[in-house]
This record gives structure tokens, C-alpha cells and sequence, in this order.
């Protein structure tokens, strides 16, 4: 399980003072909402995929990397390492079931202000799964292609859960 997390940013809520302040204050905190109407509850968007299909397989067989959008309204993300609680859950959707969950490395203290950035989580492959109860990892040649599908969403240490989204479809080569 491989995971990065990139251009994290604070931000503070700005108070108009002039027109001149606030130019310079949207220039500077272009990332953030600048009405500071920025929910509490996480906020999650896909970026996009590294490549656009995987062979399938055992674990380390083949990867992707996803890239994701974040922000949250008081900065609460990430449990920190003393926790087991995990933060981003990735479903396959063929399945609904998980196949895997992240844990944000330890972030600094946002002293409760937004917090934003990307995060990147590598994916490992996984076995396609085909109809007339042909079992999954094989490779039937009526079959060559499986897709792929994931729900993603995020947690923070207040209990709440971002809107879950749906990343676009991946190939599985099944041969």
C-alpha cells in the first residue's frame, strides 16, 4: 500500500477590510472559499488515474496510481499514527466490497482552519470478475477485458464522511 499526500494548504477566514485587500487576499488564497463557507464535513473530487488499465493479478502484479481532490472546512483529517482508524476507503464496485483503506500520514495541526491538497493512493490490481460463474482470475478468451470501478470516500476525526464518488472505469486486462 502506497500513499502520498501533496500541496496541503491552510487556510485562514478572511475578513474584508477593503477592495484593494480582498484582491490581494483572492490572489493568494485562490484554493480557498473566500466567503470562508467551507464545510466541515470533507470534501473529495477525482483527479485522475495514471494510466487507464491494469493486468489482473496477485498484489504486486500491477498498480495504478489515483490522485484526489480534498478540503475540509476545520482541517480534522487524519487520526495520526497512535490510531488505527483508517481515512480513505476504496470500494470496488463491482463488489461493494473494500478494497482497501488508507491512513493519512500524521499532518500538522490546522488550529481548526481549512485544510486542502491532493492526495495520491497507489492501487493494486485485482482479479476480474466474469458471468456464467467462470471463476474470477482466470482467463477465459470469450473475456478479455474486465472493467473496473471505484467508490472512494474519506473520513475525518469528527466522525464525518465526505460524499462518496465514483472514479471512472478502469481496464483489467483478463489474459
Amino acid at each position: 500500500m502506497s500513499f502520498i499526500l501533496n500541496n496541503i494548504m491552510y487556510c485562514s477566514k478572511v475578513v474584508p477590510i477593503n477592495i484593494f485587500l480582498i484582491s490581494i487576499c483572492l490572489i493568494g488564497f485562490s484554493s480557498c472559499d473566500p466567503m470562508g463557507d467551507i464545510s466541515d464535513i470533507p470534501k473529495l473530487w477525482f483527479i485522475s488515474f495514471s494510466k487507464s488499465e491494469m493486468l489482473q493479478g496477485d498484489i504486486n502484479q500491477d498498480s495504478v496510481w489515483l490522485e484526489l481532490g480534498f478540503e475540509d472546512g476545520n482541517g480534522d483529517l487524519g487520526f495520526g499514527s497512535k490510531s488505527s482508524d483508517k481515512d480513505i476507503f476504496v470500494v470496488d464496485r463491482r463488489t461493494n466490497i473494500i478494497q482497501d483503506a488508507y491512513k493519512l500520514p500524521d499532518l500538522p495541526d490546522s488550529q481548526g482552519k481549512t485544510i486542502s491538497g491532493t492526495i495520491r493512493l497507489r492501487i493494486y490490481t485485482t482479479c476480474c470478475i466474469f458471468p456464467q460463474g467462470i471463476p474470477p482470475c482466470t482467463s477465459p478468451a470469450q473475456f478479455p477485458l474486465d472493467s473496473l470501478s471505484f467508490e472512494i470516500y474519506l473520513k475525518d476525526r469528527s466522525g464525518n464522511e465526505s460524499k462518496k464518488i465514483n472514479s471512472p472505469y478502469l481496464y483489467l486486462k483478463c489474459l
